[in-house]
């Protein structure tokens, strides 16, 4: 690596919020306060850029100095290597949709300001997986995402109908989905796709159209998930919708795996995956970890029941037999996991070690709401003040923000210690994390 520094006055760049031990960025004595300004004489506008513009080996960076300074620095690194540089979080962009069953709008008022964010913003989509409609992108916009690849995207479809994807979105210049999905495919960009399936709007033969419309752009369409709308309590200004119920979830399921079947001979993959919550509502047990085939939208809660169910039983092997100080654990969960993981605890064998498990009925947003990453401080408060939680209660991290460790009410993490009197450990919301935790209760 060689560094040439020149010292001049600098303009405003990228603020530069952190800086790796042991990286490039310290070697040269960069620092939170200072600026990149260019890289190879391109300009940074975000941490996406930067990534890509640092790919190359050879780098001339220019860096302003919080003292006013400007370096210019010539390094030669790795393909792979970073700088080891920290940036602040880019300023999402707002969805111009009013989906009726947009979950933000059915989220009470008077709480933290980000859970009324609508994000609508293909950079987000690529780093974090977020759902976005297609429905703001400009002509650079697309360029972008072709020029640096940004791939694969996640897409909310909801419906291919053009004129009935205006209603569900409320919006009449949303663009035709299907020549957005054209253009993005055909220029090398892979997709996930997701339809919220909302009884009496977007279902039947709208579904089925969507369905196969989608599944014509495999394999650059990579997979679609049939998720079910999720009601809140928090609906008085808003349109009726009907919840799904467990016969309209069987009908659903049985529809897609007939879909499945027609693709798995026509691909050799099913394509389209019913979410987890579908079987659930519908009272039928989740199919086994095959069934998803390679994990397409896990992080979309498909597949994710099986695989903790299925990771359980492998990490469960390598448990202690027994501890040398007995201790009882309370877990909380939410009331749709409840089943799975009371199975999951049974299992479990170690003698001097007891589990209780607690389902947290969501009092705050509705009892329809049944997944674990939307239980609330308050209702664990609620409803466990007052019960024996032995040596320690376990929360999932999937409940609280990584920023904070706020609930969704916004009752701090730490508060639950105080008010119910007993160590409270989160731990991540997966098997791997929940083992590794029972693993470390013994020396």
């Amino acid at each position: 690596m060689m560094i040439h520094r020149e010292k001049t006055m600098a303009p405003g760049g990228l603020s530069i919020t952190g800086v790796e031990p042991g990286s490039i960025g310290e070697e040269m004595e960069l620092e939170p306060g200072d600026e990149l300004l260019t890289i190879n004489g391109k300009f940074p506008r975000d941490v996406i850029d930067y990534r890509f513009f640092i790919a190359e080996e050879n780098l001339l960076v220019e860096i302003g100095k919080k003292n006013g300074e400007r370096w210019e620095l010539d390094i030669e690194k790795g393909y792979d290597e970073d700088l080891g540089l920290e940036f602040p979080p880019m300023k999402i962009r707002q969805c111009p949709n009013e989906c009726e069953f947009c979950f933000v709008d059915q989220m009470p008022e008077g709480y933290r300001k980000s859970l009324y964010i609508r994000d609508e913003d293909y950079r987000f989509s690529f780093m974090y997986g977020n759902y976005i409609t297609l429905t703001n992108l400009s002509k650079k916009d697309r360029e972008r995402i072709f020029e640096q690849k940004l791939s694969p995207l996640y897409i909310s479809v909801h419906t291919t109908d053009v004129e009935l994807r205006k209603k569900v979105l409320q919006n009449d210049h949303a663009p035709p989905i299907l020549e957005m999905i054209s253009e993005l495919t055909g220029g090398g960009i892979r997709l996930h796709t997701q339809i919220v399936l909302t009884p009496g709007l977007n279902d039947g033969l709208y579904l089925e159209k969507s369905v196969f419309d989608l599944a014509k752009f495999y394999p650059r369409v990579m997979s679609l998930a049939v998720v079910p709308v999720g009601l809140t309590k928090f609906r008085e200004k808003l349109a009726p919708l009907e919840k799904v119920t467990p016969e309209y979830a069987r009908e659903v399921i049985h529809k897609i795996h007939q879909w499945q079947e027609e693709f798995k001979k026509e691909f050799g993959y099913p394509f389209v995956f019913p979410a987890d919550e579908m079987f659930i509502i519908g009272k039928i047990p989740v199919p086994a970890i095959e069934y998803y085939e390679d994990l397409p939208q896990l992080e979309n809660g498909v597949g994710m029941v099986s695989a903790f169910l299925s990771d359980s039983e492998m990490l469960a092997e390598a448990l202690p037999k027994k501890l040398k100080k007995k201790q009882t654990l309370s877990i909380v969960t939410g009331v749709s996991f409840y089943d799975y993981f009371k199975k999951i605890l049974e299992g479990i064998k170690i003698q001097g070690l007891t589990f209780q498990l607690f389902p947290i009925v969501n009092d705050f947003l509705g009892h329809s709401v049944t997944m674990t990453g939307l239980i609330v401080g308050r209702d664990i408060l609620s409803q466990l003040k007052g019960k024996s939680l032995g040596d320690a209660l376990l929360v999932p991290s999937v409940a609280l923000n990584e920023e904070s460790h706020l609930f969704l009410d916004d009752t701090p993490f730490n508060s639950l210690e105080e008010e119910l009197g007993v160590p409270v450990v989160f731990v991540e919301s997966n098997a791997k994390g929940f083992f590794q935790f029972i693993e470390s209760l013994a020396p």
